[in-house]
């Protein structure tokens, strides 16, 4: 198990004290803010360093999407579940969340790997910026832009997932 690989792993285990202390009410934000930033810088430093080291590997590949995956979508759930973000948003990021880890799963029983694209990358940016700002109660006129730009990057993104891989549909 090589370092990358080790702070995509971390990222979920740290997704639960996220979920737990945002869970728990306002007076916990600041820690939970503080160890979803942890969480996130992770997600920043394992594809660095596997790049910079030459330690890219499958593995990594899954680690990295599914711990984003789990850090991103249990916070908008607990999000939601203290009323600061909209059912409607976290329902169709967890949706297209789950599509495209289907989509992935699927290609990986045919050999093929895809990582993560740009658009999947911007999308996980715009996730991260979009809970930060609501964890610092700075909901304003730019975080409801933020939520819809969030939302179609992402979903433009499952899109763009499908389309690069319909010839992978068409034989199956």
């Amino acid at each position: 198990m090589n370092i990358p690989n080790l702070l995509s792993l971390s990222r979920i285990f740290l997704a639960i004290p996220v979920f737990i202390l945002t869970a728990l009410g306002e007076k916990y934000f600041i820690a939970a803010l503080i160890v979803f930033i942890v969480a996130s810088l992770t997600d920043l430093f394992d594809g660095l360093i596997a790049r910079k080291k030459g330690q890219v590997t499958d593995l990594g590949k899954f680690l990295d999407q599914i711990s984003d995956k789990i850090l991103i979508n249990s916070t908008f759930i607990a999000l939601l579940t203290i009323g600061n973000i909209p059912g409607w948003f976290v329902a169709l990021i967890v949706g297209r969340d789950t599509y495209v880890s289907g989509l992935r799963m699927f290609l990986a029983s045919k050999d093929i790997i895809i990582p993560a694209d740009i658009l999947g990358k911007i999308k996980t940016v715009l996730e991260i910026v979009l809970i930060v700002l609501i964890y610092l109660q700075l909901w304003n006129i730019l975080s409801n832009i933020l939520l819809y730009l969030t939302l179609i990057i992402s979903l433009v993104s499952a899109a763009n997932y499908t389309i690069k891989n319909l010839k992978a549909f068409t034989e199956a």
